[in-house]
């Protein structure tokens, strides 16, 4: 019996503090905690501001900021089917990755190169850009390349 009441003591005490984050505001009874607030803040103002020092017309002007994100991501997850969240999972997920992702600028040049020649040799008509405007593109290409053949290497694909 003493055990039982310890773990219920325990488990309300840890379920209300999750429960009883310190609330910022809401939006259509979405909760934004000061904590969330504190990262926007924290961003927006570079450090220089926390949420408990904020005006009352500042944190509503915060929560008017972070109001949309709260919005989309909730009419998104009540409307998206199981496919679609998969999708959209995957595409950040890769894009997260893909930003993680170290490619320098003397990796995007061998590829510039390789395609310029690749493409005099073909006697190609299309105009060739400057590296410096092609870099981007290709500096995202390599890292599209790095993290799927990151993936690919511990692949263990079968066919039956």
């Amino acid at each position: 019996m003493k055990n039982t009441l310890t773990i219920l003591a325990l488990t309300l005490a840890l379920g209300t503090t999750a429960i009883y984050a310190k609330t910022a505001g809401t939006v259509n009874g979405i909760i934004i905690t000061v904590e969330e607030a504190d990262k926007a803040l924290n961003i927006i103002s570079k450090g220089t501001e926390k949420w408990d020092t904020l005006t009352a017309e500042k944190k509503k002007q915060v929560l008017q900021m972070m109001a949309p994100s709260k919005l989309v991501a909730q009419k998104a997850s009540k409307s998206l089917n199981k496919k679609e969240k998969e999708a959209a999972y995957s595409a950040f997920w890769m894009q997260k990755k893909m930003g993680e992702a170290n490619v320098t600028d003397e990796e995007a040049k061998t590829v510039y190169d390789k395609m310029k020649a690749s493409a005099l040799k073909a006697k190609s008509n299309q105009p060739i850009p400057e590296f410096e405007i092609a870099k981007n593109s290709i500096k995202m290409q390599i890292a599209q390349e790095k993290v799927l053949g990151g993936l690919m290497k511990s692949a263990k694909v079968k066919v039956k």
